[in-house]
């Protein structure tokens, strides 16, 4: 009986912790140095699945406000 309710704790807490990183971060957030874009590594770190190459509109190696919106209005469709 405790053995079964540690498992249940277990799966709803590993539940709950991929829902949280299952949306991806807000544009501040992502910019881990505050550059105003957003680069691989930090994109790697937003929380996003989506390829960064098909938000790279530009094609410059790193998302801007306006192209990182994009991924996160998607997200709230």
């Amino acid at each position: 009986m405790k053995m079964t309710q540690i498992t249940i704790t277990a799966c709803a807490a590993l539940l709950a912790s991929g829902v949280a990183l299952a949306e991806p971060k807000e544009f501040k957030k992502a910019d881990a140095n505050a550059d105003g874009m957003i680069d691989a590594a930090e994109y790697a770190n937003s929380g996003a699945e989506k390829p960064m190459a098909e938000l790279d509109k530009d094609k410059n190696g790193s998302l801007s406000q306006k192209e990182y919106d994009a991924l996160l209005e998607e997200e709230c469709d």
